[in-house]
Order: structure tokens, then C-alpha cells, then sequence
């Protein structure tokens, strides 16, 4: 029986292709994605594992908005390594005017977390990370010097 090992490809059908170009040209640049593929109508990048493409829509596809809860396209996510990544993210798509919908935050419950946005047709997009929160690291106990009273070590004086 056929197995599907991974998704080679995703195409979003744009509005307006040279702005959503630009735009995908910064935020994949950013991801890690280079572009492999370019023709009139249609831009496609790679980071090796994943082919992201966008192709311009056509008349028809242009006489309406991108409506989130029509069929079709709901949200795309891309899966980060860290939480880190996920706030450099993030903080990207601030410093380059993007529309964030939701900051990075835990969404759900405690493992996961995520950055919400938009592109320039307002198609949801996530930069997300299934991890647990990191664990507080514990305090080492100063070192005491031999021979000193518990009093004395932890600063108070014996009365």
C-alpha cells in the first residue's frame, strides 16, 4: 500500500503576485527558504525538505478577498525548533511591519507555542513549536567555608 512520507509542495494562489513576492521573499528568506523557482506568474522556494510556492490568481480568483472559513485555504504552520525561534520570528515580522494577529505566546495549553500572522492577502499564516515551557533553572547554593557555624554561613549572628 502507497505511504506518504512527507508533503513536497504548497501553492497560495495570490492577489496581487509582485507584493505577495516581496513579501514571501522576506518571510521565507528569513525562514531558512531560498528561491529555486521563478516564472511570470508563479515563485517557488525551498529549505531543502519543503517546496513553498505562490502563484498569481486568476481573473476570476482576483474578483474576490481571501475569506478565512471559505472552502479552501484555512492557515498554514511552520514548525520552529525552539521557543526562541518562535519570538525571533516573531519580532521579524514586527520589525517589518507585518501583521501580527497574535504575539508569541502558549496557545491551547502549555506545549504549544506560536506566532500568528497574516500576508498580504490576509491569509493566516503560524510559526509554531510543540515544546513544554522550560524548566526553571535551580539556584546554586553558595559554597561554605569549613568550620563556620550555620548561623555564621547564612549571615545572621547568634545572639
Amino acid at each position: 500500500m502507497p505511504r506518504v512520507v512527507g508533503i513536497d509542495h504548497l501553492v497560495l494562489s495570490v492577489g496581487d503576485f509582485a507584493r505577495s513576492k516581496e513579501f514571501y521573499k522576506k518571510l521565507l528568506g528569513f525562514l531558512g527558504f531560498r528561491l529555486e523557482y521563478e516564472y511570470d506568474a508563479m515563485a517557488g522556494w525551498s529549505n531543502g525538505k519543503t517546496l513553498f510556492w505562490i502563484a498569481a490568481a486568476d481573473a476570476q480568483g482576483r474578483k474576490h478577498k481571501y475569506r478565512k472559513g471559505d472552502v479552501g485555504f484555512h492557515h498554514y504552520a511552520f514548525e520552529l525548533s525552539s521557543r526562541k525561534d518562535v519570538d525571533a520570528l516573531g519580532a521579524f515580522l514586527e520589525q517589518n511591519a507585518m501583521n501580527v494577529v497574535d504575539p508569541p505566546g502558549e496557545y491551547y495549553d502549555s506545549t504549544y507555542y506560536a506566532v500568528y500572522f497574516t500576508d498580504p492577502d490576509g491569509m493566516k499564516l503560524e510559526g509554531m513549536i510543540w515544546a513544554p515551557p522550560a524548566k526553571p533553572r535551580k539556584r546554586a547554593r553558595p559554597a561554605t567555608r569549613a568550620g563556620k557555624s550555620r548561623t555564621a554561613r547564612s549571615g545572621r549572628h547568634a545572639q
